[in-house]
């Protein structure tokens, strides 16, 4: 049985050298909107159930070990990550978000399902 309730993949975060380049070619080569941008992150819509790429600027000489985090979309995320806990599977903050690390090193966090 699964620790907690998952509704799907919420966004694919990755990070790129040039993000102003990255963000172009989704938008003007993949033809993908641009659903929020800042000077450090963009948000690409890539499906009618609200995924997302997160595209990041990378910083300084940061590898740009791919993916850089995967959220996945659950019905209460403090519920999921007690069950992470109560299981032994260590949490820590990846930036603002609280998540975990595969065998491999891969980052998962939790988002709100909507």
């Amino acid at each position: 049985m699964a620790l907690f309730d998952t509704r799907g993949i919420d966004h694919v975060g990755i990070r790129y050298r040039d993000l102003p380049r990255a963000v172009a070619w989704f938008r003007d080569v993949l033809g993908l909107p641009i659903e929020h941008q800042t000077r450090t992150m963009a948000f690409v819509g890539i499906g009618a159930d609200g995924a997302q790429l997160a595209l990041f600027q990378a910083e300084g000489d940061e590898p740009l070990r791919q993916p850089h985090h995967v959220a996945l979309r659950v019905p209460d995320p403090s519920g999921a990550e007690a069950a992470l806990r109560a299981a032994g599977v260590p949490l820590r903050l990846f930036g603002p978000n609280l998540g975990f690390e595969d065998p491999e090193g891969t980052v998962f966090h939790f988002m709100p399902a909507r």
